[in-house]
């Protein structure tokens, strides 16, 4: 039965490596990061879900280079999720920086 799973596993990879949209997901979120910040809220929140949205739209619109959010939950024993925003450059990073403080965040 773990020999099949195996197998199974093996020709998932093969198709998603030859699928061209993932080859492009890849593609974009492959970079050295320069700078991060992270987030540590509880998304199970409306509003502090929320605030990962907007951040997320800020990035979308601001970052000059690319950028990525990655999503670690369970900061130590609390239900609370951090939240990692990477930028390939400096300057996006501490422009972020700034509109995080700006809103208070």
């Amino acid at each position: 039965m773990a020999i099949r799973n195996i197998e199974s596993i093996r020709r998932m990879i093969a198709r998603l490596r030859s699928d061209p949209h993932f080859k492009a997901m890849i593609a974009r979120n492959n970079f050295a990061t320069a700078a991060s910040t992270a987030m540590v809220l509880d998304l199970n929140s409306r509003s502090q879900n929320d605030r990962h949205h907007y951040a997320a739209q800020w990035c979308e619109a601001e970052a000059r280079g690319k950028w990525r959010r990655l999503i670690v939950e369970r900061v130590r024993h609390a239900r609370l999720d951090r939240v990692y925003f990477d930028f390939e450059y400096e300057t996006d990073q501490k422009a972020f920086d700034d509109w995080l403080a700006a809103q208070g965040w």
